[in-house]
């Protein structure tokens, strides 16, 4: 990553009068490359400051931070702050900036105002951040692979769960990027469920909705598993799945440069409603994807963003049907001016079993 050319960017759209202060640790991971749980950066027109405690010396050592920032290591960081803003009028702030640290800001009398500097920038990714998710989701669908190769009656939610966390971070994972969703029929009509004890049965279906982080960078798939179904379940399970599939393939013809995002999200509620199954899908078609599981752009009926070159995203149409079942499937994509790439490589047939 190019971490320095970030920090130049940002500092050459700054007045003499202004710096920019990052405390959201994602700004701080964008404009760094360091994931500790205490560190601050201000950039200003001639010079750029990253702040840490001692805890963090060897690490910032091995980021090479020196080479670009002037690296503060403090146990006294509000005084280190009041130094080198002393003489800035204006203090620019991301929207995602803690409270404590915007309050701080408002006690040293230094008018900090939210700017899109950062959100903007992060908007589109570079040719390595999109390596990053690539090989964040190469780990994902490797992992849930590893996950249906072990399935077997008795097995509960939480023990899937706990199975595809496990071997996400064998394969070379960080952590998970969100807390996995594992979820049996009924169980699934839930977009969000909590995975439970509840044991798996022949005859279920299951759906699989998960993330890994690696290399600072998320992804985030979804994938439905037909467990033994067998007879008129199977073909009714079937139908809705290929509705489903329809919806997201036709979503994503509206997804290129240029075009409105709301545009996606209509043409699959317009599928879905074509088979009287709009009403079932009960959230928004998708959203933004980087350091963050979640990020702008926003795929939702009520977004006013043009999708631009560089964007990745999600694409996740559903239905949930409750008491009975429910069927997601999502894949990460990223934007160019003739349509969507999408950045996986795993097939988003319904898996038989």
């Amino acid at each position: 990553m190019n971490f320095k050319a970030r920090v130049k960017k940002v500092s050459a759209s700054l007045k003499n009068n202004e710096c920019f202060y990052a405390a959201f640790a994602s700004d701080i991971f964008y404009l760094s490359g360091f994931s500790g749980t205490f560190a601050k950066i201000i950039i200003t027109r001639d010079k750029s400051f990253f702040i840490t405690d001692s805890r963090y010396k060897g690490i910032t050592d091995n980021l090479h931070l020196a080479s670009f920032y002037e690296v503060i290591i403090t146990n006294k960081f509000k005084d280190s702050l009041k130094k080198i803003v002393s003489a800035k009028t204006k203090t620019l702030i991301s929207a995602h900036t803690p409270l404590a640290d915007y309050l701080n800001l408002v006690k040293i009398k230094k008018n900090p105002q939210i700017t899109p500097l950062i959100s903007s920038m992060r908007l589109i990714k570079d040719g390595d951040e999109i390596q990053a998710i690539k090989h964040s989701i190469k780990i994902n669908e490797h992992a849930i692979m590893a996950v249906v190769k072990s399935l077997k009656a008795g097995v509960t939610e939480q023990d899937l769960s706990a199975e595809f966390e496990y071997r996400a971070k064998k394969l070379g994972a960080s952590s998970v990027s969100f807390n996995t969703i594992v979820a049996f029929d009924e169980n699934a009509a839930i977009p969000h469920a909590m995975p439970s004890d509840r044991k798996l049965q022949k005859g279920s279906l299951i759906l699989l909705d998960c993330g890994v982080k690696c290399g600072g960078y998320c992804s985030d798939l979804t994938r439905v598993i037909s467990f033994g179904i067998m007879g008129t379940r199977f073909r009714e399970i079937q139908r809705s799945y290929d509705i489903v599939k329809k919806a997201k393939k036709m979503a994503l013809k509206m997804v290129k440069n240029g075009n409105k995002a709301v545009l996606a999200d209509r043409e699959a509620r317009r599928v879905l409603f074509e088979h009287k199954l709009d009403k079932f899908f009960t959230h928004s078609l998708g959203h933004g994807l980087g350091i963050d599981i979640h990020e702008e752009p926003y795929m939702n009926s009520t977004t006013d963003t043009v999708l631009k070159q560089g964007m990745v995203i999600t694409c996740e149409p559903g239905i949930y049907l409750e008491g009975n079942y429910g069927i997601r499937i999502e894949d990460d994509y990223l934007v160019t001016k003739d349509g969507s790439v999408k950045l996986g490589s795993m097939d988003d047939k319904l898996i038989l079993l």
